[in-house]
Parts: C-alpha cells; structure tokens; sequence
C-alpha cells in the first residue's frame, strides 16, 4: 500500500547524521550533553511522537549488526503562528547514558522541517507547525534504548526550548504467521528502513508481486493488471483469529505501472487507499491488514472466524496500486489509520528484513 503521499512521508527525509549539515559528536565533547529532564517553552506549544511507541529493529545485513529506528517529531501549536527554528539537539543513550548526540543546526534544522513547503495541518491539539523524520542506524553493541530529542526555537515571547524522550523498544512478536499467499514472490516494497512504507501503521509492512514457476513477473504480453503472474493469486489468512474489517467494491487498477488517482476512495484522494481489505484480529492485541484484492474476490465478512491458510480473496490491484501486489502488514489495532506497526516476521517465504527485490518461495 503507498502511503507516502502524506505529509510527512512526501516531503525529502531528514535522516539521523545522514543530513547535510548534522554534527554527530561524542557526549564528552558536547558542552549540553545531559538530557534536560523538563519542557519549557511557549504557553500553546507542544511536542509530540509519532508513532505511540517506537521499535527498534536489529539488521544483519552485511554482518554488520545494527539497531535501527525511525518516528516523527512534531511541534503542535494552539495557533497557525510559526515559531523560528534554531536547532534540534538529539541524544541516543543506553541506561541513562549518552552514547552519541547529533547536533541539527539552524541551517539544516530549517530546511528538515517537513512542513516546510506545506500547509499547516490542523489536527486535535492544535496546528502542525514542524515535522522532522528522526531516523538512525546504530551498533547493536550500543544498546540504546531511549532517544532524547530538544527542538530550540524563537516565538513572540522569546528564546524557548522543548524536549521529547522516546523509549525505544524491542517488540516480541506473539502470532506465528505464515505469508499471506504461496508459491514464488518477490518484495517489491518493504518498510521505513528499506526506503518503503514510513506511515505510522505501516513502518514494517511488505508489499510482494507473484511470480510464475521460472520467477517471471509477467505471463501475458500488454499493459494490463491481469498480463501480472500473480494476477488473482488465492490470498490466504496469515494467521488464524477474527475479521474485523472486510471491503470488496472497489475497482482494480486497469493499466500496469499507473496508480490513477480517479480509482482511489473520496477519503484518500492524495494516495493511500488500501482498495479492498481485510484486518483480522489475531486475539492477542496484534492485528493483520491485508490490502489490495481484486474487486469482488473478498470471501469473508466482518465477524467471521478463519484459519491460518484459508483462502480470503485474490491477489489484485485495487485502491492505490500500481501493479497487482499483496499489501501485510502486522498492527496493534483494526484501523490502519491510527494503530501502530509491529515488526513481524514469516515462518515461511521471505526472510529476515523483507528487503527490495528480494525473491523467495513461500512453501507452508
């Protein structure tokens, strides 16, 4: 599912010390590098997180073993008045102790700011006034386990100063899952860290094209959806549990290689339809959205019960899709619109970081 057409996933990323401009520094040498413990700032500021509870994700790639993480930071203000931005100040630590601070001065904290370019969105709480994607790549061996962030600005009342700490956890996956079709696949998109989903509930989602016996992507010459080998694929229930959500009317993209805005629903005209879907609660707070099914192939309604491995509807190209595909992706509530991602891992087929390009066999 493309979801980065929002308005934090579709401005330039600002990522960690990768940033022109950034200073990553040892604490000893950072004259501030206690985290402040307290906010202050202007009455009608504040500074948020999103996601809720940010994961980080350990990475072999290479045999270079490293944490990784990303959120957003988000500066609400009662009003539409921007604040001028002066730096951000970010700390990874490890049982209280800096282990790197990353210094984002005026210069490159002005042009980060996500928002920058674009409307300010009002949203319960206040207006969005700045945006920085917080995103790092970190020896393992580190341990970081909380990140310190501390945005300086300028307002009408003066100098102010806010600062945000954000656990970051390990999450245990709790449902065995298998891929949500079989035979031969390939990632064609994978998550936040592989330069793919970045929205709040999809950070770890995977999107996967089918493939024909020889790992041919087409079996059909032209231009349309169903010329796609895994065009109407049997897409099976990852793991067993509850539907919570089922949609089926939606029609399929008709043209390969275009995500026609004219196909998606009234609700999401800038992208991220998910097209025809289902959630299925797996009863133990981890839920499975699964997007994209041809129009009228969804064989299940909200209530019902599945297993692990029972057919749910067919691989198709539906909603914001630019070619026939599987969307899954692991969350902590039935609305992909404000639950969290959870990391999440296959008994079967693809393997490990769901990386691009990545082709395999998922064999139950």
């Amino acid at each position: 599912m493309t979801t980065r057409r929002n308005f934090l996933a579709g401005a330039a990323t600002a990522a960690g010390s990768i940033a022109l401009g950034l200073r990553t520094v040892a604490a000893a040498a950072v004259p501030d590098a206690t985290p402040r413990a307290t906010t202050s700032g202007a009455e009608g500021l504040d500074l948020s997180v999103q996601p809720g509870r940010v994961f980080k994700r350990r990475s072999d790639r290479n045999a270079l073993r490293t944490d990784n993480w990303l959120f957003n930071l988000v500066l609400l203000s009662a009003s539409d008045d921007k604040p001028m931005l002066d730096s951000l100040v970010v700390r990874c630590l490890s049982g209280g102790e800096v282990r790197r601070t990353t210094i984002w001065p005026a210069a490159v904290v002005g042009s980060a700011n996500l928002l920058a370019a674009a409307p300010m969105p009002a949203k319960e709480g206040g207006w969005m006034v700045a945006a920085f994607r917080i995103a790092d790549a970190v020896p393992a061996d580190l341990a970081v386990d909380r990140v310190d962030c501390e945005l300086h600005c300028r307002t009408a009342d003066g100098a102010q100063h806010f600062t945000k700490s954000v656990p970051l956890q390990a999450y245990a996956q709790k449902t065995r899952l298998v891929f949500p079709f079989e035979g031969r696949g390939m990632i064609s998109q994978g998550g936040a860290w592989n330069d793919g989903h970045r929205n709040r509930s999809g950070m770890f989602a995977v999107d996967a094209i089918g493939l024909a016996d020889l790992y041919a992507a087409m079996h059909a010459q032209g231009d349309e959806s169903s010329a796609a080998a895994g065009w109407g694929r049997p897409i099976i229930a990852p793991a067993a549990g509850t539907i919570v959500v089922a949609r089926n009317d939606r029609p399929d993209q008709p043209v390969l290689g275009v995500s026609d805005p004219k196909f998606f629903v009234a609700e999401f005209p800038n992208g991220g339809d998910p097209g025809n879907h289902v959630v299925i609660d797996h009863g133990n707070g981890e839920f499975s959205l699964l997007c994209h099914m041809q129009h009228g192939s969804v064989k299940v309604a909200e209530g019902q019960r599945v297993e692990q491995g029972q057919e749910i509807g067919l691989l198709g190209s539906s909603g914001d899709s630019s070619s026939p595909h599987v969307h899954h992706q692991l969350q902590d509530g039935p609305h992909w619109t404000s639950a969290d991602a959870l990391p999440h891992e296959y008994a079967n087929g693809p393997k490990g970081q769901h990386d691009r390009g990545v082709f395999f066999n998922a064999v139950r």
